[in-house]
């Protein structure tokens, strides 16, 4: 016969549990008060009836937690019934628990609406991870297709840093042990050729993923293609952005075949970013973030601010202030929100979306903060998804996927803890070993903040005397000229000079490579910036660094500048290519 489960029908708190049951189980078992069938077991008395649901069933009856959990492993949910059979002590504590609640269970009903909400069923993934899988590639479109455009100038054979030389540099230095320690397709061929067609395959990768189609290899072919270009990119691909969309693309993979442990395995890819975002601000002893100042200087320093960045920057010192207590609270307390029943993970999300979008409005940040939001649907389930989203077929879970989600969240949880304890002794040697795959990876935003502002102009000349500037697409220059939008675009040329106006050319070596290039005038180095020579070739260049702050509402009504420029220093003194020199005559061989 059916199992039939019977529980007081009186009880809120039993009607509750019994709706979850049900969603769990479907038809599988049968569900009665014991007001309707008390008469069907006389030796069962109502107050027996009352204290405990009875599960009754072909093998017998059985009632407590132990009913609770074979009704649920008549449903698929078998981890519990297990658990309670082969792991000793646990049964013991399951029953003191279940009574613990039958005598508190006006609380425990209150407790559970609090947590759950007013109706509990079990949480649906299809149509959750359809849309993890989607967003996760759309971000992967803006990453390759923005690279794509910037490939050829930045690590092309006639780029800043060409991938070539690059790669025979690691090959003297590694030996064979580079095939692991940079894993690319690039060691085959890494010629300008290579590189468009791997960042056209990664481009296809992702519309196909995007499109709902092959998503589990369309993944794992993306995932490839950006880690090959990690491999060679340099500085330019030494973001947390590019490593945290390398991670979730293999999230992707995970939740294309096998959906709730691959939103389990997004929602600790997400607590690891936000929570170790806050810890870092913490751990750094920054004293901005201790005094609560940091606000006051972000958004006039970050790398490159948007428009609306100016009125934020002017915002009422309280407001800034509180902005970074509710900052810290967000993402250091909110993340553990993940792992928590449904209302409580809705809380977090919300306040992880409103984050990102000041974030967004205020900085170009490229897809990384389209990328956090996209996370946060882990967060929720297929229930709260608009019903135009659930015409998805459920999938069910594969064995290896299942198997490999498990895999990487005990490395990423690894890798939390390696990050919190910050000790040598405690590194583990496989973390250590796989962090070439960048399967799980560390993550802090903004540790240290920067409280002053430096931009690198790059001058070229032809006689010494008359010096013009180069034009950067989105980095500040002109100080006229507002801030710029580039989301989700990323100019990577413009982001490195941010980093490299905090150092010396000496710390920032790539910037000779940089000045070379515009010394020889090469094409697709002059695609990334604004020539003022018209591919002529300088006779020298060099790099002045000026102090830059944003005008003050009083100044920029005067003048309509956004930017504030101070008198100049040399950051790069002028230099020119040195020309051989014929000293004699040309040989004539008879």
């Amino acid at each position: 016969m059916k199992p039939r489960l019977v529980y007081d029908g009186d009880c809120a708190f039993c009607r509750y549990m019994v709706a979850y049951a049900a969603s769990v189980t479907g038809d599988a078992v049968e569900y009665r008060p014991y007001q309707e069938v008390r008469a069907e077991y006389a030796d069962i008395g109502e107050k027996e009836f009352a204290e405990t649901i009875w599960l009754f069933s072909d093998t017998g009856r059985c009632r407590g937690a132990d009913a609770a959990f074979r009704t649920l492993a008549a449903g698929g949910a078998v981890l519990w019934q297990a658990l309670y059979r082969r792991l000793p002590g646990f049964a013991l504590l399951a029953e003191a628990a279940y009574r613990w609640t039958a005598r508190r269970r006006s609380f425990c009903l209150a407790v559970c609406r609090i947590l759950f909400g007013g109706r509990l069923v079990r949480a649906e993934f299809a149509v959750t991870a359809d849309v993890l899988v989607r967003g996760i590639a759309l971000c992967g479109l803006a990453a390759f297709v923005s690279l794509w455009w910037q490939i050829d100038g930045l690590v092309g054979p006639g780029g800043v840093l060409p991938a070539e030389g690059y790669l025979e540099a690691v090959r003297d230095v590694r030996g064979a042990e580079r095939y692991w320690l940079l894993p690319t397709v690039f060691w085959v061929d890494a010629s300008g050729l290579a590189l468009h067609v791997v960042c056209a395959v990664g481009t296809a990768a992702t519309l196909v993923a995007l499109a709902g189609r092959w998503r589990c290899v369309a993944a794992l072919v993306a995932y490839a293609c950006y880690l090959s270009l990690l491999g060679v990119g340099q500085v330019f691909l030494s973001y947390q952005w590019d490593i945290l969309l390398i991670e979730c693309l293999v999230v992707a993979a995970v939740l294309a075949r096998a959906p709730a442990a691959g939103v389990w395995l997004t929602r600790l890819v997400l607590f690891r970013f936000m929570f170790l975002s806050g810890f870092v601000k913490l751990a750094s002893a920054d004293p901005t973030w201790a005094d609560g100042t940091a606000l006051g200087y972000h958004f006039e320093t970050q790398p490159l601010p948007t428009a609306l960045a100016w009125y934020a920057h002017h915002a009422p010192a309280v407001l800034l202030e509180w902005g970074v207590k509710a900052t810290l609270l967000i993402e250091l307390v909110l993340p553990f929100c993940v792992v928590l029943p449904r209302n409580p993970r809705l809380v977090a999300a919300a306040a992880f979306v409103l984050l990102e979008l000041l974030i967004f409005a205020t900085g170009n940040y490229n897809f990384f903060n389209v990328l956090t939001v996209v996370l946060c649907v882990a967060l929720l389930d297929d229930r709260l998804l608009p019903a135009w989203f659930r015409g998805v077929r459920p999938v069910g879970g594969r064995t290896a996927a299942k198997v490999a989600a498990g895999c990487v969240m005990v490395l990423g949880i690894a890798v939390t803890v390696e990050s919190v304890v910050r000790q040598p002794w405690f590194q583990s040697g496989l973390t250590q070993i796989v962090r070439p795959l960048r399967l799980a990876n560390s993550y802090g935003l903004f540790a240290v903040m920067t409280t002053e502002r430096d931009e690198l102009v790059v001058e070229g000349s032809m006689d010494g005397d008359t010096w013009t500037a180069y034009g950067f697409p989105f980095k500040p220059g002109d100080p006229s000229v507002a801030p710029r939008w580039a989301t989700p675009h990323q100019p990577r040329l413009d982001w490195q000079m941010w980093f490299a106006a905090l150092t010396t050319p000496e710390r920032a070596p790539w910037t000779y490579d940089l000045a070379f290039a515009l010394l020889e005038a090469r094409p697709a180095v002059l695609g990334l910036l604004a020539d003022p020579f018209d591919g002529a070739r300088p006779t020298y260049l060099r790099i002045l660094r000026y102090p830059y702050r944003f005008t003050t509402p009083e100044e920029k009504s005067r003048s309509g500048d956004w930017w504030a420029r101070g008198p100049a220093t040399v950051w790069m003194p002028p230099i020119r290519l040195r020309r051989p020199v014929v000293t004699h005559e040309p040989l004539t061989l008879d």
